[in-house]
């Protein structure tokens, strides 16, 4: 069983009626609350910092991260 996760942006209204967005990280597929303080770029210097970008998913085999030869240069910021 695999998890198939959205690609690029999703909002959600909460209950009391705010808009939401979330950004989806191409390397680990967390949802990432767009707002002041923290953002996907934020996020993303986080993977590069703890080196935890360049990872293997066993599930499906999916290289995530640098080595991604979807992205040669490394993986997209």
């Amino acid at each position: 069983m695999s998890v198939a996760f959205p690609e690029g942006m999703i909002s959600v209204t909460t209950a009391d009626g705010d808009i939401v967005i979330l950004r989806i990280c191409d390397l680990c597929g967390a949802a990432v609350v767009e707002g002041e303080g923290t953002d996907l770029g934020f996020h993303k210097r986080w993977h590069r910092l703890t080196g935890s970008g360049n990872w293997i998913d066993p599930a499906t085999g999916r290289h995530h991260g640098p080595g991604n030869p979807a992205y040669p240069g490394g993986s997209p910021s």
